[in-house]
């Protein structure tokens, strides 16, 4: 157990049931260290596996899928719970959205490598990406984030991802769905998460479409979540704010609407 962000086996595909966020919650206080210290087993405390030919583990697609699923969705689940934190910093520091917002002159911007460009009332900053296992870090050729300052009234944050082509062979576009609002759902103190999913598309290139609603250790959260799939690369717009500011709405919507990939046809 590699990070506390780690919600599916690696081996298997299967959800653990015993994850870092459950252990938790039923030990208050707990760190990672003493989750890994007292649920979880070493390497030398495991039965010895049953010897399988090499051969045949290649030959497995549906082994190989479940893998590549279980990588996608620890992928984006980092990112949902960083995005997630990230909103309540932002909801604790500020009030309602003004009206304003809707008036004043947006920013228009293109942002990293892979070319996504959105047009939000504050500029994006580059910022640190989620912490990641090392052996995932090694799935991704590269991946930038970028977010609104928490000094403003609702978060805006940006992924982009390209895969290593020598260790994944397509994306899954299901895996990445389920990331990022699997641990939102997750995260301590969170309930009463509730979200619709639905197809989307940019310049015609795949992808889909999350809203929905949660409460958070006494703030009630709004999100819309976009993720585009094309080959080995993966978009990702989030935009969360207080339930009941309108005017966070009306702004989301409009980021949503103004989202440009400039990917080759």
């Amino acid at each position: 157990m590699k990070s506390e962000y780690v919600v599916f086996c690696t081996s298997c595909g299967q959800k653990l049931d015993n994850n870092f966020t459950q252990w938790q919650r039923r030990n208050p206080g707990g760190t990672f260290e003493d989750f890994k210290r007292n649920a979880c087993f070493t390497e030398d405390q495991l039965p010895p596996a049953i010897p399988i030919k090499k051969g045949k583990i290649l030959k497995s697609r549906s082994l190989k899928e479940k893998i590549l699923i279980v990588v996608i969705t620890t992928i984006f689940a980092a990112v949902g719970s960083w995005l997630g934190s990230a909103a309540v910093t932002a909801l604790k520091n500020n009030k309602k959205t003004d009206e304003k917002v809707l008036s004043e002159q947006w920013v228009k911007k293109t942002y990293g490598t892979y070319q996504l460009t959105l047009e939000t009332p504050w500029e994006l900053k580059s910022s640190t990406p989620p912490l990641l296992p090392e052996n995932i870090k090694r799935m991704l050729e590269k991946m930038e984030t970028f977010e609104t300052s928490n000094d403003n009234q609702f978060k805006v944050g940006v992924i982009e991802a390209k895969y290593n082509p020598a260790e994944i062979g397509e994306l899954n576009m299901q895996g990445a769905a389920d990331g990022a609002v699997n641990e939102v759902k997750g995260m301590q103190g969170v309930t009463n998460f509730v979200y619709s999913e639905d197809s989307y598309s940019v310049r015609n290139l795949p992808g889909f479409i999350q809203r929905g609603t949660y409460t958070q250790n006494g703030y009630h959260i709004a999100f819309i979540n976009i993720g585009i799939v094309k080959d080995l690369n993966y978009w990702q717009v989030m935009v969360l704010s207080r339930r009941d500011d309108k005017v966070a709405e009306q702004a989301a919507e409009r980021i949503i609407q103004s989202i440009q990939i400039n990917y080759p046809s």
